[in-house]
């Protein structure tokens, strides 16, 4: 599924999802987690850019995406007993760069744990898309999808 996203500037980002198994050429650089906790999504409001978004890092050189996803979301949300599952590969392609992530669901049974407060001003958990956002073209592509990702799980039951 490719989507096309036209930002504020009025520039074009391409937003094109794959199999969680895919690796593109040029490698993964982030992770993005879809958090869902007590039937809300979970967001949180990043220090240095002062809006909401979905759980998130990079890729650290030592680490697979897999670990860097549960190592975002425990940071960036307290999550402690969780389950959580890759559902896409995702590349993004932006006036001729191209990057590449993992797209995860978690869902988090018990949180408390300690929040990265250089990183993390506030834990919100909400039904919906947030209004204020980092990144948000990208952000509400993302969000769609795991929404959908999610009402199949809950149909699927």
């Amino acid at each position: 599924m490719i989507i096309f996203c036209k930002k504020t500037d009025a520039s074009m980002l391409k937003v094109d999802f794959h199999s969680p198994d895919f690796l593109p050429a040029y490698g993964l650089t982030f992770v993005i987690i879809g958090a869902r906790h007590k039937n809300n999504w979970i967001f949180i409001r990043n220090k240095r850019r002062k809006a909401y978004e979905l759980p998130a890092g990079h890729i650290n050189h030592s680490e697979d995406a897999d670990d860097a996803a549960r190592r975002e979301l425990e940071e960036e949300t307290g999550a402690l007993k969780y389950t959580i599952e890759c559902i896409a590969t995702y590349t993004v392609s932006e006036e001729g760069r191209d990057r590449a992530g993992r797209l995860y669901y978690a869902v988090v049974g018990v949180m408390g744990g300690e929040v990265d407060d250089n990183e993390v001003d506030e834990v919100l958990l909400c039904g919906s898309l947030p209004q204020k956002l980092s990144f948000p073209c990208v952000q509400a592509v993302l969000f769609a999808y795991l929404e959908k990702y999610h009402a199949c799980q809950i149909n699927s039951r």
